[in-house]
């Protein structure tokens, strides 16, 4: 799970240490980020920050001195998860990349932007240990960049600074085709001066990212520096914004670095996805079977009935099911449920919903379905299963088992019209059950309501 953030007292956006030899240049920071909401504490070097490190939600280093920054960068990186910050200008940059700092904050930049890249960098999660997909499970991880832009001088430009700065091959994407993105990049970058302006492709395609539930790590690509332009882009949802000079051969160890970095974002933001996917099929999907569980198909049913449509639900139990667990072992037994639960979605064939709803219990939703549609579906299931003997591996070797069901019937509505309350509609049908396995079993029975006296 990701690390939950500290956050400052007073609703303070954050709780931030800033640590830089020079009083006059660290007192003017303080007093920006105090501006900006933040709680700020300081530090006169790195051995006076690391007392501070476990108490706050990042770290800001300065040093005019590229060689120390880089040596306090190495310090205060191994003791923290927090992300680490190097307030540093474009001679410097190269160098704290490569010793490890996470972000770079320009020194000049205006306070709009000052604000939101620490919003963005603050509600980034900070990665603490494996999940479900890491490591061993399948999480086949998208690791490609993409460019869009409509520019074939930037097109080709970008597309040699990315494949010397990070050894791939970079996809152009045409602005009309950012619906489509290929569910392999784990990077794109935006033409700021793309046609249909860059931060409405930006606003556009994290819309989409976000309801397909995909974690891809979103950048502008700024032509012209404009510091309300970037922060806009930050407070869209893009977690970088690079310079287009960036793909000047001169600063490919700052591209690198920060390639690296958008990479890393990218990838772990799908693994969460990934985790988060997992997470909600383990909760929802029976895993005997593979069908839905109770709670899915009750969350469906109340769907159905907040849709004001009328729906007709079947339970089905399988016949005697203890009977073939106590003769032939519980392998045989979940073999056949296996079987019943395959055929099931074969006779439903796409008309509803089927779940497994406990033991030797199944339920089926049927959407805009009356009592007579749903007895005709219910006599077929029922006519289906018992059409062929269930192979099975028994205590004694292969069996074939002959398996039947009885259905119960319950629509949504009663019959004055009314529609009924879900778990009314769920009494009923589990009575029917009852009343077909009374008479008998292997039969359907339709649910019919008590007539006042």
């Amino acid at each position: 799970m990701p690390r939950t953030r500290l956050r400052g007292k007073d609703n303070m956006l954050g709780r931030l240490l800033v640590v830089d030899g020079d009083v006059t240049s660290r007192f003017a920071m303080k007093a920006r980020l105090s501006a900006a909401n933040h709680q700020v504490l300081t530090a006169n070097d790195t051995a006076e920050a690391l007392a501070h490190c476990g108490q706050v939600d990042a770290v800001l280093l300065r040093n005019p001195n590229a060689v120390q920054l880089a040596k306090d960068i190495a310090q205060i990186r191994p003791r923290t998860s927090v992300p680490v910050i190097a307030i540093c200008d474009g001679s410097q940059r190269s160098a704290a990349f490569r010793a490890g700092v996470d972000h770079v904050l320009d020194p000049a930049c205006a306070d709009p932007v000052l604000r939101a890249r620490l919003r963005s960098w603050l509600t980034q999660p900070v990665d603490a240990g494996p999940g479900f997909a890491d490591p061993g499970a399948a999480f086949d991880h998208p690791d490609q960049i993409a460019l869009v832009t409509d520019e074939a001088a930037i097109s080709s430009e970008w597309r040699q600074a990315i494949a010397e700065a990070a050894g791939r091959r970079l996809h152009i994407v045409p602005p009309h085709a950012v619906g489509r993105i290929a569910a392999n990049l784990a990077v794109v970058l935006i033409d700021s001066g793309a046609a249909g302006g860059g931060l409405q492709h930006l606003a556009d395609l994290r819309a989409r990212l976000a309801a397909d539930g995909r974690g891809t790590a979103l950048a502008l690509l700024q032509r012209k520096t404009s510091p309300n332009e970037e922060a806009q882009a930050l407070d869209i949802g893009a977690i970088d914004v690079l310079p287009a000079r960036l793909s000047e051969l001169e600063r490919r160890g700052e591209l690198t670095a920060r390639l690296n970095w958008l990479l890393r974002r990218g990838i772990d933001a799908e693994r969460r996805q990934s985790d988060a996917r997992l997470a909600h099929r383990l909760a929802t999907v029976d895993p005997l079977t593979g069908l839905g569980n109770r709670r899915r198909i009750s969350a469906e049913i109340s769907a159905a009935a907040r849709s004001g449509n009328g729906y007709s639900l079947l339970m089905i139990d399988i016949d005697r099911f203890k009977a073939i667990n106590d003769t032939h072992g519980h392998a045989a037994g979940d073999m056949v449920l296996g079987n019943v639960a395959a055929r099931l979605s074969e006779l439903i064939d796409g008309q509803g919903q089927v779940a497994r709803y406990g033991g030797e219990e199944f339920l089926v939703l049927l959407p805009h379905t009356d009592e007579t549609l749903a007895v005709s579906l219910a006599e077929r299931i029922r006519h289906g299963l018992s059409a062929e003997p269930v192979k099975a591996q028994g205590l004694t070797g292969l069996v074939e088992l002959q398996v039947s069901v009885s259905i119960g019937v319950a629509v949504s509505e009663n019959r004055y019209g009314a529609r009924q309350p879900p778990d009314q509609v769920l009494r009923l049908a589990d009575a029917a059950l009852l009343a077909a396995k009374g008479a008998g079993r292997n039969l359907v029975m339709l649910s019919r309501e008590p007539h006042a006296a």
